[in-house]
């Protein structure tokens, strides 16, 4: 089963400008293509229209679950997919429609889930809208992470508890899977979710009791949205967008939030 990442457009009451980030893929000797690279979704998608143009055929069939649906996809292995010199090797991809990824970016041709990343070190870097490889690890507030459904997942602390939060590049702010003790009494105004696959609903945002990592980053009030999933196994999704850049040493288990 793979989860789809999930991206939140409408925040007008908010004031929250999307920070995403991008990989110019090529697929064999063709590209670059522009990717969105998004590491709370489990799997990675391409353009169906792309896929036909590059004659890449359908393997097998992949339930994709989201917040709002369960559907079966066409889906391949790809051993071609390349970012710079980095090949990326044994990708598991789905095709997929673009159309709410596009609203990003009209040239958006896939999205790079955190799958094709496994076993490399990588930066994401919002305020540059780039992913780069093979980068020199920064220096910067140093965290083990878990991996909860193939996703990597850091925790912070606010108020008496302990939030463990997956590391999300495709997110314009903090969802969380339940309401925090410490955000019992935060005021809830009504933003629209979105998913990749064009579903939207209406959901509660509330604003954070004050949050850190390792107690050394701190953040106050942010906007977070509270999209109940019963049963989850982490509490919620972290923007990348928050820092300057985040660094991920998949050897060490680490990683390096740098504001």
């Amino acid at each position: 089963m793979f989860i789809a990442g999930l991206l939140l457009f409408s925040t007008s009451l908010l004031n929250v400008k999307p920070a995403p980030v991008f990989s110019d893929v090529y697929v064999g000797d063709q590209g670059p293509y522009r990717f969105l690279v998004d590491t709370g979704a489990q799997t990675s998608l391409i353009d169906p229209k792309l896929a036909a143009q590059l004659q890449l055929k359908p393997g097998f069939r992949i339930e994709v679950v989201t917040q709002n649906s369960t559907r079966l996809l066409p889906g391949m292995k790809i051993n071609t997919l390349r970012i710079g010199q980095t090949r990326l090797h044994d990708v598991e991809i789905v095709f997929h429609e673009l159309t709410q990824a596009r609203r990003l970016d009209p040239a958006i041709m896939g999205v790079l889930g955190v799958n094709a990343l496994a076993g490399l070190d990588f930066t994401l870097c919002p305020r540059d809208g780039k992913l780069e490889l093979a980068n020199q690890r920064p220096k910067g507030t140093v965290l083990p992470f878990i991996r909860i459904e193939d996703r990597i997942a850091i925790q912070a602390r606010m108020g008496r508890e302990t939030l463990t939060l997956i590391l999300d590049s495709g997110a314009t702010h903090i969802v969380l899977f339940h309401t925090p003790e410490a955000m019992a009494k935060s005021p809830a105004l009504r933003t629209t979710f979105g998913t990749l696959e064009g579903a939207r609903r209406s959901v509660p945002t509330c604003w954070t009791a004050d949050m850190s990592f390792a107690n050394t980053v701190k953040f106050g009030m942010l906007p977070a949205a509270i999209v109940s999933r019963p049963g989850a196994q982490a509490d919620g999704l972290l923007p990348a967008s928050l820092f300057k850049s985040v660094y991920v040493d998949q050897d060490r288990g680490e990683v390096v939030l740098v504001r």
